[in-house]
């Protein structure tokens, strides 16, 4: 299935920070592990910044947010590590029944994100996440390290820890596209990205005993998460030791975005657009 993943992708060359660099951004070797939390709905909206944006449910009340780990090794802006915290949002094609929306997407494996902070390692990376999809990033220290059973990846900002999360090396046998519809906010309206994962090892399990999660004392993000969370005990866990991905979209094509992109990232001058 992995070989022909990115047949029939055209992608387009466009410039980032001087260097050279391809779009849709195709990852052709990675790893991930994700963790889901419950936390209740109230707490999960003061994260999301329009209502359109409806957390979904895993009972009445109780959502969910998600730690996600990426460790990039080959992808067309140069390798860097990403951490993702968000909230699963409902599928709009699924009924917004607690629980029914939620196993939908899990049977599909096809979720919805709102994406609340998304640090990365390089300045690269950073700069085209926020120019071109606003999503939130920030630089940080994202460090893995594996034991024979374990991963952990160490969340950091100027040596301040925001959070430890560690995985076992559970049996990943199974192997599946899937897709993660990521939902930010641009311009005060909504935007959006397709992420698609082609997971050619993964196990999605129940995550008692298999994941730990360890939240720093003083970083902002971390009292964030204390607040947020009710239970550092993570539901679901999906352990991804061999994955390829591509970044699609913006979805959204607002007339600012546009002349940046057109300007910065295309290296179309305003002038030659205005005489076309």
């Amino acid at each position: 299935m992995h070989h022909d993943f990115f047949d029939g992708v055209e992608q387009v060359s466009a410039d980032l920070l001087g260097k050279e660099v391809k779009l849709p951004v195709f990852y052709r070797s990675a790893r991930a592990m994700t963790a889901v939390f419950p936390a209740t709905v109230f707490a999960l909206k003061k994260l999301i910044p329009d209502p359109r944006y409806s957390p979904a449910q895993i009972a009445p009340g109780i959502g969910a947010l998600h730690l996600t780990a990426l460790e990039y090794y080959d992808t067309d802006i140069e390798p860097y590590n990403e951490f993702a915290i968000g909230v699963l949002l409902n599928d709009p094609h699924v009924m917004p029944v607690p629980g029914y929306n939620l196993l939908w997407q899990l049977i599909r494996m096809n979720f919805y994100t709102y994406i609340h902070h998304l640090p990365v390692t390089t300045e690269l990376a950073l700069r085209g996440g926020i120019d071109i999809y606003n999503y939130p990033k920030f630089l940080a220290g994202i460090d893995f390290s594996d034991s024979d059973r374990e991963v952990t990846c160490n969340l950091s900002e100027g040596g301040d820890l925001i959070l430890r999360l560690t995985g076992q090396k559970i049996s990943a046998t199974r192997s599946q596209v899937m897709k993660y519809f990521c939902h930010l906010y641009q311009f005060k309206q909504l935007q959006g990205a397709e992420f698609k994962v082609n997971a050619i090892r993964y196990a999605l399990v129940p995550a008692l005993g298999k994941v730990k999660l360890e939240l720093g004392t003083s970083h902002p993000v971390a009292e964030e998460l204390r607040r947020t969370l009710l239970t550092t005990q993570s539901l679901i866990y999906i352990y991804m030791p061999e994955i390829q991905c591509i970044l699609y979209g913006p979805d959204r094509l607002s007339l600012p975005l546009l002349v940046r992109l057109m300007q910065e990232n295309l290296g179309i001058p305003l002038e030659e657009l205005a005489a076309k």
